[in-house]
């Protein structure tokens, strides 16, 4: 009985190693994995230490996010003609859309944007039009044609600087804490409807 367990065992030995070695194989490469990961790791962090040094953010696979409060500024309102500071508010959504009397994509798309702004009136949130790279008569002529109201601005050199040059038509908007959340710079149709379905979620009563 004896001999025929040695027997037994002496057969399945080497099996027992083919095993032995293939973990330790997969051992190896996922260490080797893990090491790649931290060093993908570091590769982030060193892109994010370049985009906080003002440098040009490097692409990452990984996950970042900062909270960006939403810069307040100053602008001349085109029926008042007086200066007014613009700032988001506690408990409204604030919506910034850039936009000029000659640009044609702003034309095309005004009316769906003054849809949605007349939606959502009386669901905590504000628009205001900046009219950006335009002479104060274009943009009073537009004003009273498409119906802005009292919430249209020329923008300034400041406000163009501190929003960065924003090609047009450009929206932003601030949530009811007053973080920048959303961003679409020469805004299309899916824009605008992604617009609207924010606004749908963050405004629920």
């Amino acid at each position: 009985m004896k001999a025929r367990f040695f027997f037994i065992m002496t057969l399945l030995l080497p099996c027992v190693n083919v095993k032995a070695s293939d973990a330790k194989e997969a051992s190896s490469e996922n260490h080797g994995a893990s090491e790649q990961e931290v060093k993908k790791s570091g590769n982030a962090s060193v892109a994010n230490q370049t985009a906080n040094a003002g440098g040009p953010p490097l692409r990452s696979d990984h996950y970042v996010h900062r909270w960006i409060p939403f810069p307040p500024f100053r602008a001349v309102s085109l029926n008042s003609q007086a200066s007014e500071q613009i700032i988001a508010k506690d408990g409204r959504v604030s919506v910034i859309v850039f936009l000029a009397s000659w640009c044609v994509p702003c034309q095309q798309q005004i009316r769906e944007i003054k849809r949605i702004e007349d939606k959502y009136r009386d669901r905590f949130t504000d628009f205001v039009y900046i009219f950006a790279h335009d002479t104060e008569n274009d943009a009073r002529g537009f004003n009273n044609v498409y119906k802005l109201g009292n919430n249209a601005m020329m923008a300034s050199a400041n406000v163009l600087e501190a929003f960065h040059q924003p090609e047009l038509p450009s929206y932003y908007v601030a949530d009811r804490y007053k973080w920048m959340v959303m961003r679409r710079l020469n805004t299309q149709k899916k824009d605008l409807d992604d617009l609207d379905q924010f606004l749908s979620l963050h405004t629920a009563l």
